[in-house]
Order: C-alpha cells, then sequence, then structure tokens
C-alpha cells in the first residue's frame, strides 16, 4: 500500500468562531474531495488519542496545564487574537498530534510508504511555551521526537511549505543539531520571523523567504537551489512536511501565487528524496490553507503526489 490518511473527525471538534478562517470547513472539504477521489492506492486509518508525555517532548507540563485549565466550558477563551479555545478544542488538539504520530507508526513498521495528515487545530505556529496563529500543539515537532524516541531515529527534517513561516518548529529545532527545518514563506508577514540569517545551533535551519507575488518559478527554484542541496547535507532519517496550501494564489492570507501544480511538484520532489534517502519515510501533516475550493484542490494534488 503507498500512502495512508490519518485522521479523525474529532478533529472537527475544535470551534473558533463565525468567521475565522481556520474552521472545521476547512477539513470537511478535504474529507470530500480525497473521500471521492478513491485511489486504490489510498488507505484511511483513525487517528488515535495521543498519551500526554508526547505532548511534553515538544511543549512543557506547565504549558499543557495551562491549555487544560483555560478550556471554556462554553463559548470561548481567547489565547490571543487569533488562538481560540472552545470547550472540545482539546479533543481535537490531541487528535491531531496521535494522528500524525499514529502515520510516524505506519510508516516506520514500512506498513505504508508515507503518510498524510488531515488535521486541525495546525500546529507549526505553536513554540514550546507559547499557543499562537491558530496553533496550540506544534504536530509535526511532537511527531518528529516520536520518531526519534520510539524508532531510535537519529536525524528527523521538517519540510514548511506553508505561505507563513513556523516560527514554532525553528524555536523547538533550534538547538538541536540532529533535527533539521527548512521553509519558504512569505517576508513580511505573520509571525515576522524566517530571516535568512536564522540558521540554527549548526546550519540545520534554511529560511527562504520571498516576495509576496511569488510564483512557482521561483518557489521551485528556492527548492532546487537551496533547500533540497542543504537537506541532503544534513541527510535524514525521515521527512515530515509541514503542509500548508496557504501560498495558493487564491488564499485571502497572503500574496503567493502558486497553483495546483506547484503543490503537486513539491510533493513529488520531497516524496522522491525520501524514497532514495530516507528508506521511504515520509509524513505529511496539514497546516495552514484558508480559501476552502483551493485548499481542497491543493490537498488532492499533494496526495497525487505522494502516491506517484
Amino acid at each position: 500500500m503507498s500512502t495512508v490518511i490519518v485522521t479523525h473527525k474529532d478533529c472537527l471538534l475544535h470551534d473558533t468562531g463565525i468567521n475565522h478562517p481556520e474552521s472545521k470547513d476547512r477539513l470537511l472539504s478535504i474529507f470530500k474531495i480525497l473521500k471521492n477521489f478513491r485511489s486504490p492506492k489510498i488507505q484511511w486509518i483513525e487517528g488515535p488519542n495521543i498519551n500526554l508525555k508526547h505532548i511534553n517532548l515538544v511543549h512543557s507540563e506547565d504549558y499543557v496545564k495551562n491549555i487544560i485549565k483555560n478550556l471554556p466550558k462554553k463559548d470561548f477563551f481567547n489565547i490571543d487574537a487569533d488562538t481560540i479555545l472552545s470547550p472540545n478544542s482539546l479533543k481535537s488538539a490531541l487528535r491531531a498530534v496521535g494522528s500524525v504520530c499514529k502515520a510516524v507508526d505506519l510508516v516506520c513498521t514500512q506498513k505504508f510508504n508515507n503518510a498524510f495528515c488531515p488535521v486541525r487545530p495546525p500546529g507549526h505556529h505553536a513554540e514550546p511555551n507559547r499557543a499562537m496563529g491558530f496553533c496550540l500543539f506544534n504536530n509535526v515537532a511532537i511527531a518528529s521526537y516520536y520518531a526519534k524516541l520510539k524508532y531510535k531515529l537519529k536525524k528527523c527534517a521538517v519540510i514548511d511549505f506553508d505561505v507563513h513561516h513556523g516560527n514554532g518548529t525553528q524555536k523547538k529545532f533550534w538547538s538541536d543539531p540532529d533535527m533539521f527545518y527548512a521553509s519558504t514563506h512569505q517576508e513580511g508577514i505573520f509571525p515576522g520571523t524566517g530571516f535568512k540569517d536564522e540558521t540554527g545551533i549548526n546550519n540545520n535551519i534554511t529560511n527562504v523567504p520571498l516576495p509576496g507575488g511569488t510564483n512557482g518559478l521561483l518557489f521551485k527554484k528556492s527548492y532546487e537551489d537551496i533547500i533540497i542541496p542543504n537537506l541532503k547535507k544534513f541527510s535524514p532519517d525521515i521527512i515530515f512536511i509541514s503542509a500548508g496550501f496557504d501560498g495558493h494564489k487564491d488564499d485571502p492570507l497572503a500574496d503567493f501565487k502558486l497553483i495546483e501544480e506547484d503543490f503537486f511538484w513539491i510533493t513529488k520532489k520531497l516524496k522522491s528524496f525520501a524514497d532514495k534517502y530516507c528508506k521511504k519515510r515520509l509524513v505529511s501533516c496539514l497546516e495552514g490553507g484558508y480559501n476552502i475550493e483551493a485548499l481542497s484542490k491543493s490537498s488532492l494534488a499533494h496526495v497525487e503526489g505522494l502516491i506517484l
């Protein structure tokens, strides 16, 4: 079997309120288009809950306790203007992390070549002690350390093509030379991090900030000329993707001009790398993407790239 899709309906329970861009409709649109795709190379598996000890691989106990303490019994609790807790937010967040860690299990035991986890809330802005940017727990960072702990993988890489820089992942990986983080993102927008000179303890961080209006040609060149060569030098045992589709030309929160074919291209590129250098081990996790039609079509292109 080629690709596993790992998620859970509990990820729909995280309520962000009316007109919030990070809504359950994002996930519903992805579920619909992927269910209709019906490829024999895809299998769906439900993600389990995650043990809180695995959350603590990235987030402190006090941080987790604070999330639990602030869960409202009704309505909402605003961590900040963008990041919201509702009564079922913890349930969704634990299923999101559990799904990505389950994907690690399935890929590392060679039951599947690779995995895509369409989950929410997203994660790459969540720092070890701070929720922000719609994110509560850093799904890919936790899953990376889970892979190291459970499967004794030495080196993990996260490639982040979300249009916003994954400050949370970078902050956690910064001082760990066995973790690699690379990001293409739009310069000058939220969260205001991801400059070229942010390179980590051992050049294990690669940031390629790109201007508004970036199209597929510049996006692809950034990977061909900078990120893929640096990834090869790092020589990871597994690749994680922070798959944000808000670089699409129709997305309302940024100004890239990418199309579905560009997401297919980068997916195929990273899959080929994993196939050649990482014993096929690749786990992708949904991050951003806020135009529902663009998000669903881009997610389908992403999965099509994984199953090739």
